[in-house]
């Protein structure tokens, strides 16, 4: 991997993780003297943030988080919850035996989180973000499938500026379960139906938290 990438993926974790709030200047020198790595990558890994609209770039003045408002995240919702019930309908349609028996082996792992727990709520956005790119990965639809993960990045960046998983995980980890049964029983229009509730219902969270 080289330093651009690498910076890269460090940001994306520190913003999905809410390291940074909404709204916060990020300062290359300091980024520079953070990650060891000159200007150059800095910049080639803001500008990929820029275009992925997770920060903005005001030319001869720096770099800053976002800070959407609440119609531009609920219409990211929208889009993200079309989106995922796509590629479940898909998924319905497409799916072998093989990834259904490894779909509901990692439910049973999510099923068996410790939500309790203070590693539930990492263990859950590790497990969930598995769980769904099975049913990407089952749609066999690879535009769409890289369109959406950069989308799960941005949903989860706004959780955890709404608050965390905490809130609505133990519900969410139930509602695989009837995902998985549209799956299983080759109904693609009951998957998107269900599918676009179960984002539809985190979307509600995150509103609530961001109040």
């Amino acid at each position: 991997m080289n330093k651009k990438d690498e910076v890269y993926d460090l940001l994306v974790k520190r913003l999905i993780g809410a390291h940074y709030a909404f709204g916060q200047r990020l300062s290359v020198k300091e980024l520079s003297s953070d990650t060891g790595a000159s200007r150059q990558p800095i910049m080639a890994a803001l500008n990929r943030l820029s275009a992925e609209g997770f920060v903005r770039i005001i030319p001869q003045v720096g770099c800053e988080v976002v800070k959407p408002d609440r119609d531009q995240i609920a219409d990211f919702y929208l889009m993200f919850e079309r989106m995922e019930g796509l590629l479940a309908e898909l998924a319905a349609a497409r799916r072998t035996d093989d990834q259904l028996r490894r779909l509901r082996d990692l439910q049973a792992r999510i099923a068996a989180i410790d939500f309790a727990g203070a590693e539930g709520p990492e263990d859950y956005s590790e497990l969930n973000r598995g769980f769904h790119q099975l049913i990407h990965d089952m749609a066999q639809s690879p535009f769409v499938d890289e369109r959406q993960n950069s989308n799960f990045n941005m949903s989860d960046f706004f959780i955890n500026q709404a608050g965390g998983f905490d809130v609505f995980m133990v519900d969410a980890a139930r509602e695989h379960e009837s995902i998985i049964d549209a799956i299983a029983s080759r109904s693609p229009g009951r998957a998107r139906a269900l599918a676009e509730a179960h984002i539809a219902g985190i979307a509600q969270h995150v509103m609530a938290g961001l109040n």
